[in-house]
C-alpha cells in the first residue's frame, strides 16, 4: 500500500537528482538483496535538517548498511554521527561504504543491541533519528533523553507503515503486524499530545514523526 497516489509518487521520483556513486551502489544493493533502507525522500529530509542545523552530534538508532547515515554525513559541518547497529555484518558493510564515500572520519558505528548501547552515548545529542525495531522506539527515546540537548530534534521513521496505520483496527491482510501498527498509533498520538515535544506526523517516505523539544 502506498501513502501517496501513484502519479504524485512518480512525479517525486522523477525529481530526484543524481546521487553519488556510493549512494547509488547502496540503493542497488538494497534492491537486489532486500536490505532495509529509508526511502530517498526520508534520507533527503535528514540531509536537509543536518545542513540547516549543523549539529555537533547526531545519534542514529539503526544503521543497516548506512544509507540514511550517508545522506546525513554528506551534509555534516562541524559534527559527527554515532550510529547503532545490532548486526555485525551490516555494520561492517556500512563502514566500508562510509570509507569509500569519504565520510568515515565523521561516523562512528557502535555494534550491539541499541537498548544496551543508547545510554552509552555521551551528549549533547542535537538530532536523534530512530529507525530500528519498531516496537522499541519508545524505549530508545527514553534511554536517549538524558543526553538530548535542550533544543534537540527527533525524527522517527516508518510511523505510517505503508499507510496501514490509517486502516481500521483488525483490518485483514496487512503487511505490518497488528502489534506494530498499534505501537505506531500509540507513539504518534503520544508525540502529538506530548508536553515535552512539539511534533508533527508527515507523509514523507514511509511516514515520519518530526519533533522538537519544548
Amino acid at each position: 500500500m502506498a501513502i501517496l497516489s501513484e502519479h504524485v509518487a512518480r512525479y517525486l521520483d522523477e525529481l530526484r537528482p543524481a546521487r553519488s556513486p556510493v549512494m547509488h551502489e547502496m540503493e542497488a544493493m538494497a534492491a537486489r538483496d532486500g536490505m532495509p533502507i529509508v526511502q530517498w525522500e526520508t534520507g533527503r529530509f535528514l540531509a536537509t535538517l543536518v545542513r540547516a542545523l549543523d549539529p555537533g552530534l547526531v545519534l542514529e538508532v539503526g544503521t543497516a548498511i548506512g544509507y540514511s547515515t550517508l545522506h546525513m554525513a554528506e551534509q555534516l559541518g562541524r559534527g559527527h554521527i554515532v550510529t547503532l547497529e545490532i548486526d555485525p555484518a551490516r555494520a561492517e558493510v556500512a563502514r566500508g561504504f562510509f570509507t569509500r564515500a569519504g565520510v568515515g572520519e565523521r561516523v562512528r558505528v557502535v555494534e550491539g543491541d541499541a537498548l544496551e548501547t543508547v545510554s552509552g552515548v555521551a551528549g549533547p545529542i542535537e538530532l536523534l533519528f530512530l529507525d530500528a525495531a519498531k516496537d522499541e522506539y519508545r524505549s530508545y527515546l527514553e534511554l536517549a533523553e538524558p543526553a538530548l540537548s535542550p533544543r534537540a530534534l527527533l525524527v522517527v521513521d516508518n510511523v505510517l507503515m505503508s499507510g496501514e496505520v490509517a486502516l481500521r483496527r483488525g483490518a485483514p491482510d496487512t503487511y505490518w503486524a497488528a502489534d506494530r501498527l498499534a505501537g505506531a498509533r500509540i507513539l504518534n498520538a503520544e508525540l502529538l499530545d506530548s508536553s515535552a515535544w512539539v511534533a508533527a506526523v508527515l507523509p514523507i517516505g514511509d511516514g515520519i514523526a518530526f519533533a522538537s523539544r519544548r
